[in-house]
């Protein structure tokens, strides 16, 4: 009997959660495997127990690395054959936020998918919200976990009760290989040609420039890389980032293993096999300032011998204590090297081998693409705001990707891939852009491109909060041979804050015009969580007074022009 445990996750989450159930089944001695969905090449390789953990990301849309699985299960010719999964019993967790409008819509859309082709429930869904008092571990485990190793269980025929204070067999097994040292003094980011993963380039930076004004509460960066790689205006490019030195010298100090960062080492098992240094590995590998889950505590029980240290992960790990653990976890946004810091006898006594099992590996970053191939050759540019941020504890917390960008010096290099994302269509429809902050990135060089023909027609809505401080936007699309029409919206120049909906309302006989007699297209690029639905309601009010419709017509009518990919949406998390 195999269990398999199938995952969609585009930063890292829901293949966390896959982990932490596949220690459970290991803890029982059941035979598991974990995988991400990708690697499901026909329906015929689903086996007969699955544990599916899928995430929504965007605008309601599944996950990079679910999209292949989502177009084979979705195949109209599988409806065609009566109970084709009949003979699968599945289990499912879905991962979302309930502050977004389409909260957990891709494990909502696959469970009624599965239903369809016969696949049976072992167990109700959880649909995890990371908005829940104790997060999205506190969820799973309130209103999933223990029916579904009860139910699953029965279904088999042998009861299951995980142990989670178990200590299991690491994941690789570590052989160091000597007389290989770099310099430790070296800061310098450095590309391995050897490691660079399959799909990506190591591309240099030619310049990094501040464009919003250094009294301005955020930083946003115009990058620009030499590169001869393919894109079109809408694609987003992908980047590989970096853990900070800092954070790399700090666990290695916590794991007593300062003296052999530079030491090369493989780490192997049945499946697979690496090699680099412990600088590489913490540094370009594991996501070592992340927050850490429930798991992770669970883990630090298995070396924990220091009496006041073991009582307190007793006390986080109890069920009554949940609240404390998410409390101590999120609210301070603490990384998974503070709290080790925080645990020193017991980092201590970890072995190294071990890392794979409390790290998770660094996801790749999705930036649109702020250029055009026809106006910018051979170069590829991002608008990136960088994330920083104050916690409640007064810590300062930054982002990962966006802070590696951001500490980037002309002529290092990075690792990028490229990527289709927004299918900005070329024809001679004129185009409405509604592009908020850095949701206007890919319409910058869509607009130039454009540009090079003086027939097409533009009109951008963009929204920041300063003009003179973050209008970021204007120095670029400001000018005699860019034909576009301009309206922004700063939110902040008046005592009454205005954005972009409220401008596509002031304006809206003009759009009305172009979408009703001009059969305009309409894009919106931006923040996931609010911006969409303030647009859409927008959109319908102008339908309501300018198309003299009713509330019921002008949902319709905005339904019509999203099936028909008049209006089209980029958002993201």
């Amino acid at each position: 009997m195999l269990l398999e445990i199938l995952f969609g996750s585009q930063t890292g989450t829901a293949e966390d959660v896959s982990e932490r159930f596949s220690c459970m089944a290991r803890s029982t001695d059941v035979e598991c495997r974990v995988r991400s969905l990708d690697s499901i090449r026909s329906i015929e390789d689903l086996g007969t127990y699955i544990l599916f953990i899928v995430s929504t990301t965007g605008d309601g849309e599944e996950p990079e690395n679910m999209r292949q699985f989502w177009r084979i299960i979705m195949k109209k010719s599988l409806s065609l054959i009566p109970s084709i999964l009949s003979h699968i019993h599945y289990g499912l967790i879905g991962l979302g936020d309930s502050t977004y409008p389409k909260f957990n819509f891709v494990a909502k859309k696959l469970s009624k998918r599965l239903e369809q082709l016969g696949a049976q429930a072992i167990c109700d869904k959880v649909l995890a919200d990371e908005q829940h008092p104790h997060g999205i571990d506190g969820c799973i485990d309130q209103t999933f976990t223990k029916i579904f190793w009860k139910t699953f269980g029965d279904l088999i025929g042998r009861e299951f009760q995980p142990r989670m204070d178990q200590r299991l067999p690491s994941k690789y097994q570590i052989q160091w290989i000597d007389d290989y040292e770099k310099d430790s003094s070296s800061s310098q980011i450095s590309i391995n040609n050897s490691k660079i993963p399959p799909g990506y380039t190591s591309v240099p930076l030619i310049s990094n420039t501040r464009v919003t004004s250094l009294d301005h509460w955020q930083d946003v960066r115009l990058l620009e890389f030499d590169t001869n790689l393919p894109y079109k205006c809408g694609d987003v490019a992908v980047i590989l980032p970096q853990c900070s030195l800092t954070s790399v010298h700090l666990l290695a100090n916590l794991l007593n293993i300062e003296n052999k960062l530079h030491k090369n080492f493989i780490a192997s098992n049945e499946i697979s096999s690496l090699s680099m240094t412990v600088l590489e590995l913490f540094r370009d590998y594991l996501h070592i300032t992340r927050i850490p889950s429930r798991s992770f505590f669970e883990k630090l029980m298995w070396f924990s011998n220091d009496e006041r240290e073991r009582e307190r992960l007793v006390e986080f790990l109890q069920p009554e204590n949940i609240d404390d653990l998410y409390t101590y976890c999120h609210r301070p946004r603490r990384t998974s090297v503070e709290v080790l810091q925080d645990f020193p006898h017991t980092a201590s006594c970890i072995p190294f081998n071990y890392v794979f099992d409390f790290f998770s590996l660094i996801r790749p970053r999705s930036f649109s693409i702020a250029s055009s191939p026809k106006i910018h050759q051979n170069r590829v540019q991002l608008l990136v705001a960088i994330v920083r941020y104050k916690t409640i504890i007064a810590l300062y917390r930054e982002g990962l990707c966006s802070n590696y960008l951001c500490r980037l010096q002309p002529n290092e290099h990075i690792l990028m891939r490229i990527s289709s994302s927004f299918n900005l269509i070329n024809d001679n429809q004129p185009a409405i852009m509604i592009g908020p902050g850095t949701g206007v990135a890919p319409f910058r060089g869509w607009i130039l491109e454009r540009s090079l023909n003086d027939q097409l027609l533009n009109m951008l809505f963009f929204g920041c909060r300063y003009r003179t401080k973050d209008a970021y936007i204007e120095n670029d699309l400001l000018k005699d041979t860019i034909n576009l029409i301009y309206i922004p919206a700063y939110s902040r120049d008046q005592e009454e804050k205005i954005y972009v909906q409220h401008k596509i309302i002031e304006y809206g006989h003009l759009v009305w015009e172009w979408i009703k007699h001009k059969q305009a297209r309409i894009y919106l690029a931006g923040n996931a969580k609010q911006v969409p639905e303030q647009v859409s309601d927008a959109l319908k009010d102008v339908f309501i007074k300018y198309g003299h419709m009713t509330n019921e017509q002008a949902d319709v009518y905005l339904r019509e022009m999203e099936r028909t990919q008049q209006f089209q949406r980029e958002t993201w998390s």
